[in-house]
């Protein structure tokens, strides 16, 4: 399902460079941890932590998202250890990790052999993150009108899954937050880049509308033109991230502190 993804992924709402070391700074990370990246893809969340940590390693079920990490890592110069599996089936000694990590796909992770290899995985003062981009509640009529039209088209029986938060995921388990991190950007977006983000998503991508696709994208472009009479829009960016340690690791299991960077230009 989301390997259908692939080509598109850059068009989709980023990771912020800037919230890599923004969480490095709040942990703090020395440069000599062990990550791991649970529900890797193709290597976002993983290779953006590359300058602030020693080893990286990622997990994912689909092949074509882990050949397309690797090539995103050999560009970079980058070691990338890259395992095929279901979380629930990776090795349950795949090693011990000072962070483990989980992006987008968070909500697709929570299952209870899940959350026991989250509680094995992670050494004793270790630290899971869970990030995601937000969507920005700065009104942007421009950003309703494209999710209102694309939504016609999604075929999404997964969506009920996705309105699990980071709270719910971690319910039960020995694991509270304790830190929160958030970066803010900005950058210029073309009309046709929201397009292209369209079908990156996994829910609207070419293989699963089939014939759809190309009534989605005259749908897209006839209700998001008058939005771009005059060129590129700029797109208001968030990335959140939410870390989660051991009780009472923590003197306070409910002590958050918001991190945010200054605003910067894409």
């Amino acid at each position: 399902m989301w390997s259908e993804t692939i080509g598109y992924r850059q068009y989709r709402k980023p990771y912020l460079p800037q919230f890599f070391a923004a969480v490095a700074d709040a942990i703090p990370l020395t440069g000599q941890e062990d990550l791991l990246d649970l529900g890797c893809g193709t290597g976002e969340v993983a290779l953006g932590f590359a300058p602030y940590v020693a080893r990286l390693t990622g997990v994912d079920q689909e092949d074509p998202m882990l050949a397309e990490a690797a090539k995103k890592a050999r560009a970079i110069g980058c070691n990338l250890r890259l395992i095929q599996s279901r979380v629930e089936d990776a090795p349950v000694h795949l090693g011990r990790f000072d962070l483990i990590t989980m992006g987008r796909a968070h909500w697709y992770l929570h299952t209870s052999e899940s959350l026991r290899q989250l509680d094995r995985w992670l050494k004793p003062e270790g630290r899971i993150l869970v990030c995601r981009p937000l969507q920005n509640p700065d009104g942007a009529e421009w950003r309703e009108v494209f999710m209102a039209t694309r939504a016609q088209w999604a075929r999404d029986e997964l969506r009920p899954l996705r309105q699990l938060n980071e709270d719910q995921f971690f319910a039960g388990t020995p694991f509270v937050p304790f830190k929160r991190v958030i970066a803010h950007g900005e950058q210029q977006l073309q009309l046709e880049h929201l397009i292209l983000r369209a079908l990156g998503t996994p829910s609207t991508t070419r293989a699963r509308l089939g014939a759809d696709a190309e009534r989605m994208i005259a749908a897209l472009q006839a209700a998001m033109a008058p939005y771009f009479l005059n060129g590129p829009v700029t797109e208001q960016l968030s990335t959140l991230g939410v870390l989660y340690s051991r009780a009472p690791t923590e003197p306070k299991a409910d002590a958050r502190l918001e991190v945010a960077t200054k605003l910067t230009r894409m």
